[in-house]
């Protein structure tokens, strides 16, 4: 199965590759609105315009997303939730606070917003630490050491924040696919 667009946000100069459990990270063409100034467009017309995608390391394989199910969820919230396991999870829900307070709420207390806006303007992921925190009101989830657990309302806005914080380097990164819809047991209307 190829994705040629995820949403107006993302178009692909390649198809990502989708498996029923992973999405291999493709390049991305000069269409990507949301990039401002002149640094993240000189590092995007950097990544388009190497033969390998922007990468320095001919060995490094572009990080793999993780697609995840209720199941998984549950166990992952589980794991947050009682600080065990031996993965440093970081829940995001990437809907707006509007949506959450007037819909659903979050998944458990643990679980962090940051709107697929302020990440896609802001440049969330390529903020320094202390920007991000102060910005975002939790600490700035490290590349090498944390895997980023993306969560929306169906899993559309969820896969573009994966892709994102792939782009900004991170490496362990799954996508709730389910989203609210599953994990609160059907649609719910936002009014």
């Amino acid at each position: 199965m190829y994705v040629s667009s995820i949403s107006g946000f993302l178009s692909f100069n390649r198809p990502c590759f989708v498996s029923p459990r992973h999405v291999s990270v493709s390049s991305v063409t000069s269409k990507l609105s949301f990039l401002h100034g002149p640094t993240r467009r000189r590092d995007l017309q950097r990544m388009l315009l190497s033969s390998d995608g922007g990468s320095d390391d001919d060995d490094q394989q572009p990080p793999t997303i993780t697609n995840i199910d209720k199941a998984e969820m549950t166990e992952i919230l589980s794991h947050v939730d009682n600080g065990t396991g031996d993965k440093n999870y970081v829940v995001i829900d990437v809907r707006g606070e509007p949506e959450i307070m007037m819909g659903t709420g979050t998944m458990s207390e643990k679980v962090h917003i940051l709107p697929l806006p302020q990440i896609t303007m802001m440049g969330a992921f390529d903020m320094d630490d202390k920007s991000f925190e102060a910005q975002f009101n939790f600490p700035k989830p490290s590349a090498e050491e944390d895997t980023l657990v993306f969560t929306c309302k169906m899993g559309g806005r969820s896969q573009q924040a994966a892709q994102l914080a792939a782009m900004s380097g991170y490496k362990n990164i799954m996508n709730y696919t389910g989203g609210a819809d599953d994990w609160f047991g059907g649609e719910f209307v936002y009014t």
